[in-house]
């Protein structure tokens, strides 16, 4: 048998996603710490860990899911879907 021609679809394009402009009052998709916190260092297998129990405190006590939360992740999915991400 001889090698196949090779294929394009093996080769991989990556362009920079533009960000959407944000003006003043409007809510954003990021999430936000308090400026004091400094980001968790991981740990030596890689896992925030204080992270990890807080998410897991927070979704044990219902508190997780917040409509902000579910309406950013929402308008992300209808970018996505709509192919403007």
């Amino acid at each position: 048998m001889c090698n196949p021609a090779p294929r394009r679809w093996h080769t991989w394009r990556v362009a920079p996603a533009a960000r959407p402009t944000e003006s003043a009052g409007a809510p954003t998709n990021r999430l936000t710490r308090p400026p004091s916190a400094a980001p968790e260092p991981p740990g030596p297998d890689g896992i925030r860990w204080a992270l990890v129990a807080r998410v897991r405190a927070e979704i044990a006590a219902g508190t997780y899911d917040t409509p902000e939360k579910w309406a950013a992740a929402e308008e992300r999915l209808l970018r996505r879907a709509e192919g403007s991400v």
